[in-house]
């Protein structure tokens, strides 16, 4: 059995740190899943991001976002080796649009490290706001 307010925490501070930081709490070779449009926008198709791939989407994202955003964790709830993370994130997109986006996450826990992850937002919003502005 798996020591859950462990698990609980060590998914607050992986979703709390830096980009650059966040690579070191995935197993060497973590999958993360992404939700599909963002996957054919992004990724050429590819859903299931593995090892060093599912690693880099964290320094990726800062192309997307300016720096200086905020995140509020709303709810984690964990059940063994499963931890789930209600969340919001308020930023602005490189593309100039404020963004507020809401995520749902599920991540299965090894040891001290994530092992694998589930993506779930509005991926239409995020589209939207990463959207460059049509010129007039």
């Amino acid at each position: 059995m798996a020591d859950t307010e462990h698990n609980k925490e060590l998914v607050r501070r992986f979703w709390q740190s830096r980009p650059k930081d966040q690579a070191a709490f995935l197993t060497d070779d973590a999958v993360w899943h992404l939700p599909t449009s963002i996957a054919q926008r992004t990724f050429g198709g590819v859903q299931d991001l593995r090892g060093d791939a599912a690693r880099a989407i964290f320094t990726a994202a800062t192309g997307v976002y300016e720096p200086g955003g905020s995140m509020d964790v709303l709810h984690v709830v964990a059940d063994d080796d499963l931890v789930t993370l209600h969340c919001q994130l308020h930023t602005r997109t490189r593309a100039g649009h404020e963004y507020h986006g809401s995520y749902h996450m599920l991540f299965r826990i090894e040891g001290d490290r994530i092992a694998e992850a589930w993506e779930f937002l509005d991926t239409a919003y995020l589209a939207e706001c990463v959207a460059e502005p049509v010129a007039e």
